[in-house]
């Protein structure tokens, strides 16, 4: 009887739960956090009529978002805005090229350990070998603009 019922209950939460919710209070949370961490990064979005706005974030108010555009704060609403892109900085691009320049010690360490007598030519390839492949690894890891969603939808 317990076993029924409980298959009753589950069955029933599974049919009617709302997968894809539209919450406004998920919305001015996630819009919260967008401006306690991202106050001052250079932020891209897609604006009114699919325009591209690009600027440094200033201030996230209630309807907008305030951006200074050439050294102009300019406010932009954020009404239709769901996503909204942080593009890499210096301190992204300098963590690629150590990931490169350790990949090519790795590999210079790595064929003077595995080889016995290494020739200078086959230093420069496997070292050259080892930063190329490790700062592609960095670049596809560490370099990418990061992705925020602040529309109010609960589950895709």
């Amino acid at each position: 009887m317990k076993k029924s019922i409980s298959i009753i209950a589950l069955s029933w939460a599974i049919l009617f739960a709302q997968p894809g919710m539209k919450n406004q209070a998920v919305r001015a949370i996630r819009l919260e956090n967008l401006k306690q961490n991202y106050l001052g990064e250079t932020i891209r979005f897609l604006g009114a009529g699919s325009i591209s706005v690009q600027g440094t974030l200033l201030d996230v108010t209630e309807n907008s978002f305030i951006i200074s555009e050439h050294g102009t704060p300019v406010p932009h609403t954020h009404a239709n805005v769901d996503v909204i892109f942080i593009d890499p900085n210096f301190n992204d691009m300098l963590m690629v090229f150590g990931l490169g320049i350790l990949g090519g010690a790795a590999g210079y360490l790595g064929i003077i350990i595995g080889h016995p007598d290494p020739d200078a030519n086959m230093k420069g390839v496997i070292s050259s070998l080892g930063a190329g492949l490790a700062g592609l690894v960095g670049f596809r890891a560490f370099y990418k603009p990061i992705k925020i969603d602040i529309s109010g939808k609960t589950r895709e």
